[in-house]
């Protein structure tokens, strides 16, 4: 897994559900034997409601990743050094 950092260009709505492809017993897709199928493994298979991603936040990614995928390639660009990290309000320096 190779993680990136992004910023959002564009706020993002990801519909409930829409990372639901959790496996039983493979841990690499979160899903642990006995929670069920994916659509009832709380936390495990994806989000239970829709989860908005606002416009300008710095985020890390696995561009091979089903996130990076349901956000999509055209709402993000990657984050600059000294540039997307100058907290203007002492936050993020």
């Amino acid at each position: 897994m190779a993680l990136n950092r992004y910023v959002l260009t564009s706020t993002v709505t990801v519909a409930a559900g829409t990372l639901a492809t959790a496996v039983a017993g493979e841990q690499g897709s979160g899903g642990l034997a006995g929670l069920g199928n994916a659509a009832t493994a709380v936390g495990q298979a994806g989000y239970l409601w829709p989860t908005t991603f606002i416009s300008g936040t710095a985020i890390v990614l696995d561009p091979a990743g089903p996130l990076f995928t349901a956000i999509g390639a055209g709402n993000l660009r990657l984050f600059t050094q000294g540039v997307d990290d100058v907290g203007h309000a002492a936050l993020a320096n």
